[in-house]
């Protein structure tokens, strides 16, 4: 398997396809205030963390609207329609077959850890996973923070350790560790986006699988 002894998984976007949802919940935030919709396209052009600054962008006024305001509106709907998302095309194959190979695979994501914890069982992958860690509260802020400290945790070269995300911030993430990062451009955000930051860009995770295995 190369040089990679760990692999890192981002979850929202690079494991779980929920970009067409996540689109259209900030469509129906946007009709509630007659702002322009979006479509996916200038959904992944946009989107960045931190989040509040993402929504700015989209014209929404924080002094009508606070961000945490915001956060709630999109959780609600989010948490209630969650799973009409699948997995991503052979994820779940290419978790199994990393599993096999008895190389270890964690989940380090900005999504609330309780509801990371119910949507990884949800698609019975707890097995699979040696950790699985989240964020505090609903706002996706505090990702490097708990990448720092796993990898403080781990008795492994950061050299050895791939981090696989869909997102510029994960890239920034994986920077912050000092590990490798592989992006998936069928995520949250667009391939000319993550090709500027200069890591490998694949268009699925079959690719990913070829890549690594």
């Amino acid at each position: 398997m190369g040089t990679f002894k760990h692999i890192i998984w981002d979850w929202n976007g690079t494991l779980w396809n929920d970009t067409s949802l996540c689109t259209e919940i900030n469509n129906h935030m946007l009709e509630r205030r007659n702002l322009p919709r979006i479509d996916v396209a200038l959904y992944r052009d946009k989107l960045c963390f931190p989040v509040d600054q993402y929504y700015c962008q989209l014209g929404f006024d924080y002094a009508t609207d606070p961000y945490p305001v915001l956060a709630e509106e999109f959780i609600a709907e989010y948490t209630a329609r969650r799973y009409e998302c699948p997995l991503h095309e052979g994820a779940r194959e290419l978790i199994a077959e990393l599993r096999a190979k008895a190389i270890p695979q964690a989940v380090l994501s900005a999504y609330e850890q309780g509801a990371l914890l119910h949507s990884v069982d949800y698609f019975k992958l707890t097995p699979f996973f040696d950790d699985v860690i989240g964020l505090n509260d609903i706002y996706a802020a505090g990702k490097v923070e708990n990448g720092l400290k796993y990898m403080d945790g781990l008795v492994l070269d950061p050299a050895e350790v791939l981090f696989i995300g869909d997102t510029l911030h994960d890239f920034e993430v994986a920077e912050a560790m000092g590990v490798h990062c592989a992006l998936v451009a069928c995520g949250h955000n667009s391939r000319p986006r993550l090709e500027a930051c200069g890591a490998p860009v694949f268009d699925s995770l079959a690719d990913v699988g070829e890549y690594i295995l």
